[in-house]
């Protein structure tokens, strides 16, 4: 871990540097800066290309059709001000453009694009006392240069900064390789979020789908919208749909932090007898409770349990865990009673271009073999967070000087409880990961609760380091 930068140029430099600034980054700005108002102007830089903060992927979508997946009052910048996000909404009086986000319950499900705007918001004063500097650029390269870490970003401009918090967003999802002989054909859509993938897609075209899970609801929500009558075929390994919410006012039901299980076998075990135990309460109730309790219960696990979680049951968790909206779920369900929505369990052999489309050789579960053709593929397999640290960029670097690792179970980056990133079990100096990306250490880290906590965690490790380091400093003068 010797790698430094060599460079003339005195860079502008920070105190703290966030790359990535969607929720996550946003979050923990916001919260660090809250708790360190000593801060002088531009200690804190946050690097997003997009022209606003809070956004990302998830919340930077324009896409009426792509809403919130979990009712506005479970959505909050900040865990001790739950209801903040739902008080929002109502000074803003949403209900007069969007009167399809309130449901009869009283539940509320606007737009993802209303919960960035509300981000933006939240972090705008720190971004007019210029306490934050916004740098709408990216990061292509981070490498040590003695006790800071220097910055390089597309545009050519190197920054310089004590600590760096890597909260970068989920990476772009990558075709599964049966796929790859086809990867380049125009009638393949490898990448579901890029702007405007559907604009040109024919009301009439067989479509599909590689994928069940919520991009595959997203995707078929956007293309109802836009008038799309076609035939749509989404396939995945187990044919599993995400799915909806009780209709009832949530309630947990279930402890399974107090003595957790050493074992996957015995974790679902335990979860099935807690379901079975009270069949008149929503399965939601307990899947909640696991959810709410997932740090606990996933560091009880020895790694190989953990492995063998993710191998075999992650499928069945995330359909149930990642939940649609009940406007999505109506599309959804309407679709596959006229017969315009086909949800197949087969895993794909190969595919074929030919000049009158495409053609998907499955095998469905059975042993069944048959061809799907189709005019358009769109792949929402999920982000490909196996291939972060192959694909060329910062964190490819990174790795390769010896930053960052793995995570022993592979989901993103290895990090200790602190947030520090480890490489070979020992923790890197002044860099940090946040969000999504440090799941293999802390579980369930996909939904927007648990990355709010996840992300005021990190703010208040960095605000302790700073604190410490102005301690030291006072003392050495």
């Amino acid at each position: 871990m010797t790698t430094e930068v060599q460079t003339s140029r005195q860079p502008a430099s920070a105190t703290v540097a966030i790359i990535g600034g969607g929720a996550t980054g946003t979050m923990i700005a916001y919260h660090l800066l809250r708790e360190h108002r000593d801060l002088g102007p531009g200690s804190v830089m946050i690097f997003e290309p997009r022209s606003k903060l809070g956004a990302g992927v998830a919340y930077g979508t324009k896409d009426p059709q792509h809403r919130i997946n979990v009712p506005a009052s479970r959505m909050s910048i900040d865990t001790n001000k739950p209801e903040d996000f739902a008080d929002w909404l109502k000074w803003h009086s949403h209900k007069t453009c969007d009167p399809e986000a309130f449901l009869p319950s009283g539940e509320v499900y606007p737009t993802r694009s209303e919960f960035g705007r509300y981000l933006f918001e939240r972090i705008t004063p720190f971004l007019i006392n210029k306490t934050l500097q916004h740098i709408q650029d990216t990061v292509v390269s981070v490498q040590r240069h003695g006790d800071q870490w220097r910055l390089q970003t597309a545009q050519g401009m190197i920054y310089a900064a004590a600590h760096v918090v890597i909260a970068t967003s989920h990476p772009a999802p990558a075709l599964p390789g049966p796929l790859k002989e086809i990867a380049h054909d125009p009638r393949v859509i490898s990448d579901p979020w890029a702007k405007d993938a559907f604009k040109t897609v024919d009301p009439r075209a067989r479509i599909a789908i590689i994928g069940t899970g919520l991009t595959m609801a997203d995707v078929v929500a956007t293309l109802a919208a836009q008038g799309h009558l076609g035939p749509i075929t989404a396939v995945s390994r187990r044919g599993l749909r995400s799915r909806g919410h009780s209709h009832g006012a949530p309630s947990l039901f279930g402890d399974f932090s107090t003595t957790p299980e050493k074992t996957a076998p015995h974790l679902l075990r335990r979860i099935r007898k807690t379901l079975t135990s009270a069949p008149e309460r929503p399965w939601q109730d307990t899947l909640d409770a696991v959810r709410r309790q997932g740090k606990t219960i996933w560091a009880a696990l020895p790694v190989v349990e953990q492995r063998r979680l993710v191998r075999h049951l992650r499928p069945f968790w995330d359909v149930h865990r990642f939940r649609i909206a009940p406007q999505v779920e109506r599309t959804l369900n309407l679709r596959a009673e006229t017969g315009l929505l086909t949800v197949l369990a087969a895993r794909i052999e190969s595919a074929e271009a030919h000049s009158d489309g495409l053609a998907l050789h499955i095998q469905e579960r059975g042993r069944r073999r048959r061809t799907v053709y189709a005019d358009i593929l769109i792949n929402t397999t999920g982000p490909d967070h196996a291939g972060i640290l192959t694909t060329p960029g910062f964190l490819s670097r990174l790795a390769e000087d010896g930053f960052v690792q793995k995570d022993p179970v592979g989901l993103g980056l290895w990090t200790d409880e602190d947030h520090s990133a480890l490489v070979d079990g020992l923790p890197v100096s002044g860099l940090f990961v946040a969000g999504p990306l440090s799941r293999g250490t802390f579980g369930e880290l996909m939904g927007l609760p648990e990355v709010t906590a996840n992300a005021q965690s990190v703010a208040a490790r960095l605000a302790g380091n700073l604190q410490n380091s102005t301690y030291a400093e006072q003392v050495d003068s």
